[in-house]
């Protein structure tokens, strides 16, 4: 049943322009975001994050076995174990690499495996280099600037920092275990670590601040449209819908009735309304007071609602204690089946009605009118035909609903239809 109420409206989405503009206006010198945010971006970044991890992983596979090149020219004797190590040990490590983090899809973490692949090819290219010979092996450590700089155009800021700081400490490590013949090689490789690494991260920091930026004031425009969008739903909704009841009301109801209307036109449907009106309910405004009325109106409602089963259906408050349905594909016998849920709907809410004339509990009087509309007829046409067979179960005596089609009755009373 199409049935317009609060509960059936989207939740609202959580407000985060605030938050966003407080972290603007606060800064994230850190480069870390307030939890919710930070997991957000790290969330919907994830997809294209792989895909680079995944692209950048099999490049470095290339580029850190080609280096076995300079192997070749300048250490010979390490060929065997640089080949080794080059083309059986980094490769694979690599590849179980990304399998494990797509198998952990854990975006947070990703970003450190990021930095723990750079480690790993910083320890086998120590390794190599450390098994070098002669006064200029020494000046091989320069290839780990490399390994950092390759590394940091991807890594976050605060992984490539650690992975300097451990790159740092290995370089330091092999310039002090390994002969320097010509006394400033140390000295200059040293030099070159700290200005490449300073560079390279400075870089690092900018890209991943601006691209932070660009996130927030992103999720700040997605925030004030969806308060927009929630904004206009409410509106939406209260235009539409009947403020007692949470039934639609009158205005979407001649919207809804309409569009059926054209669409049982186009495709020869047939197309059924009902008009209902609660049996003397001044009488029981002026017996039991209006708060009770109102009580009893959303009660008939709660019962028509349950009554029309398909989701295609429409239940609508017509104004005062007149409610209307619109059902398509609906012919007499479905019709007529409806009527007798209805009616069995009212009489299990069981509410008394002293002062009705027709019986002591408060009952339906209706009419339903079913037609396949023709091409040049107006959807009111039905509607007026529903409204006669009202009258005339109001003048049958009340506690009935008169069902027609196209004009013809096929039932005074509803325990007849």
């Amino acid at each position: 049943v199409d049935v317009l109420s609060s509960g059936g409206m989207a939740q609202s989405v959580p407000d985060q322009a605030e938050l966003v503009d407080r972290t603007i206006a606060k800064g994230f010198a850190l480069l870390v975001f307030p939890k919710e945010l930070e997991a957000r971006f790290l969330r919907e970044g994830a997809s294209k994050r792989f895909l680079l991890m995944v692209i950048a992983g099999l490049a470095s596979i290339v580029l850190f076995s080609q280096v076995i090149i300079a192997d070749f020219l300048l250490m010979r004797s390490v060929v065997p174990l640089a080949l080794f190590i080059r083309c059986a040990v980094y490769g694979p490590g690599i590849v179980i690499g990304l399998l494990v983090v797509r198998r952990l899809n854990k975006p947070a973490l990703n970003e450190w495996l990021v930095a723990a692949a750079g480690l790993w090819a910083t320890l086998l290219q120590s390794v190599i280099i450390l098994q070098g010979t002669g006064p200029w092996a020494v000046a091989r450590v320069v290839e780990l600037n490399i390994i950092v700089v390759y590394t940091c155009a991807l890594a976050r800021f605060w992984p490539a920092v650690t992975l300097a700081g451990l790159v740092a400490l290995m370089h330091t490590f092999i310039v002090l275990t390994m002969p320097d013949g010509t006394g400033i090689l140390a000295s200059t490789t040293t030099l070159l670590m700290v200005t490449s690494m300073a560079f390279v991260l400075y870089g690092n920091y900018k890209l991943e601040h601006d691209e932070r930026m660009a996130f927030l004031l992103d999720a700040r425009e997605q925030a004030l449209h969806a308060e927009l969008m929630a904004a206009n739903e409410r509106l939406t909704h209260m235009a539409t819908t009947d403020a007692l009841t949470h039934l639609a009301n009158r205005r979407y109801f001649e919207s809804f009735l309409g569009e059926c209307w054209q669409r049982a036109q186009a495709q020869r449907r047939v197309l059924s309304v009902m008009v209902l009106d609660v049996d003397d309910f001044k009488r029981y405004n002026d017996l039991y007071g209006h708060q009770a009325g109102d009580r009893c109106l959303v009660g008939v409602a709660q019962a028509l609602s349950s009554s029309i089963r398909r989701p295609g259906d429409l239940v609508a408050r017509w104004g005062g204690e007149e409610f209307v349905i619109v059902m398509m594909d609906t012919d007499v016998e479905a019709a007529a089946a409806a009527v007798e849920r209805i009616r069995e709907a009212v009489v299990q809410l069981d509410l008394p009605h002293q002062g009705s004339r027709c019986s002591t509990r408060v009952t339906l009087s209706g009419g339903c009118a079913t037609s396949r509309p023709a091409a040049h007829a107006e959807w009111p046409q039905l509607v007026q035909l529903a409204d006669e067979a009202l009258y005339r179960a109001k003048a049958s005596g009340r506690d009935r609903i008169v069902v027609t089609c196209d004009g013809t009755v096929s039932g005074e009373k509803a325990e007849a239809v």
